[in-house]
């Protein structure tokens, strides 16, 4: 709950004690682990920075990584409270996901107890609900992108953007996206960060139109907590919060012609399901070639005006200025 409750506050949804709030989330990141339903496997994280494979088929690479982007939106909060020393903590722990990054595979691996990576490993494992070395529902393939909170980061380690970029397509050529569940979520949005956001446009629709449908077993996968309808629901008016506790979301693909969320106005000039690429922008009658967008335009006054096409525009957005920030820095 710790990245709802940051997010919540530091967007400006407040009437609560967030100075308790704060304590109770510091408490639940810090606890040993025999007192902490929260966190089971504390210990080890806290002391190495990663939780290592003690079972078979544990969920410890998993359970790191929620760790991780936890304690990134502590750090946030922390920061915004004036808790420097606590930040600075919190920030550290965060990029603790380097630890599994395996260059013999290019992605993140379990560790075993005495710190060398599991072998033999297969990245494939755990596809279909198989059983899977410290992944929980999934393998390799599906968790090592699920760093939202460091995404070029993650693609430095990885080697580039070049490489970074192959990997997602070959997520998706290769079937190894798996819409139904939170960990791949955003991973059709991270093609922003590479200056594609025109695959972006084209993985979101593609996904709109398959992976929802109105027969018995229409969605892929639980609608655990809401979160394939929140998808959903982002994605058709044309944007996603990558990262929680951050003010920006990325651009993907507007599915109505007119749609307001307070005072903001998206507009899809021409928009259809064949013309789902976005030829150009303007915010408030001003070129927009920024691929995200952010948290004061949502709720201030505003008009986002898109023109829409059934061939991508590989220009709009591609610029290094045009990609989201980075959160790290």
């Amino acid at each position: 709950s710790i990245p709802v409750i940051v997010d919540c506050w530091l967007k400006g949804l407040r009437g609560y004690d967030i100075n308790k709030a704060y304590t109770a989330m510091k408490k639940g990141a810090m606890t040993d682990e025999k007192s902490n339903p929260l966190r089971p496997d504390n210990n080890e994280y806290v002391e190495k920075g990663y939780v290592s494979l003690r079972d078979s088929f544990d969920n410890s690479v998993s359970h790191a990584l929620e760790y991780y982007i936890a304690d990134n939106a502590l750090s946030r909060l922390a920061n915004a409270l004036g808790h420097k020393a606590d930040a600075k903590l919190f920030y550290k722990r965060s990029m603790g996901y380097r630890h599994y990054f395996s260059k013999e595979f290019n992605m993140l691996c379990p560790i075993l107890p005495n710190g060398k990576f599991y072998s033999p490993f297969n990245p494939l494992q755990g596809a279909n609900w198989e059983p899977s070395p410290g992944f929980h529902e999934g393998n390799a393939w599906n968790y090592t992108f699920y760093v939202p909170h460091d995404v070029y980061g993650l693609m430095q380690v990885m080697g580039g953007k070049k490489i970074f970029a192959d990997r997602l397509d070959r997520m998706f050529s290769d079937s190894l996206y798996w819409h139904g569940n939170e960990p791949c979520q955003q991973i059709p949005y991270l093609y922003a960060y590479v200056g594609q956001p025109w695959k972006t446009q084209q993985r979101v629709k593609t996904i709109i139109d398959n992976e929802y449908l109105d027969v018995p077993g229409g969605l892929s996968g639980n609608d655990d907590a809401g979160q394939m309808s929140a998808w959903y629901v982002l994605s058709a008016l044309g944007f996603y919060p990558v990262c929680p506790a951050s003010p920006y979301y990325v651009i993907g693909t507007p599915t109505f012609d007119e749609a307001r969320i307070g005072r903001f106005t998206i507009k899809a000039n021409g928009v259809s399901p064949k013309n789902c690429y976005i030829q150009s922008a303007t915010y408030n009658g001003k070129p927009y070639t920024c691929n995200y967008l952010t948290h004061e335009m949502l709720t201030g006054d505003g008009l986002l005006e898109f023109t829409m096409g059934a061939n991508p525009n590989v220009d709009w957005g591609s610029n290094p200025e045009d990609f989201p920030p980075d959160l790290m820095k």
